[in-house]
């Protein structure tokens, strides 16, 4: 076999390998477009399936494996997905939306450390996300670390002061410090805001009746009553005769 047969053998052993992993990879992208469309129609158990099989082709796709993450968390299954996640960051340490859909896994098994971790994280790799510092503002406040909270809260207000919520749990912070006229202010301006809530009445009368205002007080617990707090009954006829 002279030399220009080997060249041209070889040219051929070429063009097939390199065109057998373009129809690969064209399979495997239909497949994970598949998948991911099962997710969109809510089959999410199948969706596990296709791409469960996909990894088994490539296990160094990180997006994959945040897709698999996500699957799991909605079917519920936090320590799969917990799982999923962590191997993508492993594949690529940026990937910021893996690290905060990892970090509401944590929420939800209650490991609020390592989910203030993950916000953390997300707060360096995306700054524009500053819903993030309410997220861990409240990781914060389920460990008592109640300052650490409060700056995170104030911080956010700053950027987004029609944050109803974030008043709400700012409240609470200054609360659960024995801060109750910080307390008062941050409630009254969740109930501004949006005034649909009993809890934001009910915090906001338990607040008024420790500063002395038993008047105000009252006035809040029937509030949240008629917007179906039940707690506030008792308290009505202990406090408000």
């Amino acid at each position: 076999m002279n030399i220009q047969k080997i060249k041209l053998l070889k040219l051929l052993l070429v063009s097939f390998l390199l065109t057998s992993q373009v129809l690969v990879a064209q399979d495997t992208m239909a497949t994970i477009n598949n998948g991911l469309k099962l997710a969109s129609e809510k089959k999410f158990n199948e969706a596990v399936n296709i791409f469960e099989k996909c990894l088994k082709k490539q296990t160094d796709n990180a997006d994959l494996y945040y897709y698999l993450g996500n699957a799991y968390l909605d079917i519920f299954n936090y320590p799969k997905a917990i799982e999923s996640f962590s191997k993508a960051i492993n594949l690529n340490a940026t990937y910021s939306d893996a690290y905060y859909n990892r970090a509401t896994c944590y929420i939800q098994t209650k490991e609020f450390y390592l989910a203030y971790k993950d916000y953390s994280k997300v707060m360096v790799l995306d700054p524009k996300n500053t819903y993030t510092y309410f997220l861990r503002g409240n990781c914060s406040y389920k460990l008592a670390n109640y300052n650490d909270a409060i700056t995170d809260y104030e911080f956010l207000l700053t950027l987004s002061p029609e944050l109803h919520e974030v008043h709400f749990d700012l409240g609470n912070a200054y609360f659960s410090l024995g801060n109750f006229e910080k307390a008062l202010v941050a409630y009254d301006e969740a109930i501004k805001l949006n005034n649909s809530y009993s809890n934001y009445y009910f915090n906001r009368a338990v607040t008024e009746y420790n500063l002395g205002y038993t008047e105000d007080a009252c006035a809040d617990f029937n509030n949240a009553k008629d917007l179906g707090d039940l707690e506030s009954e008792g308290y009505i006829k202990e406090f408000c005769r």
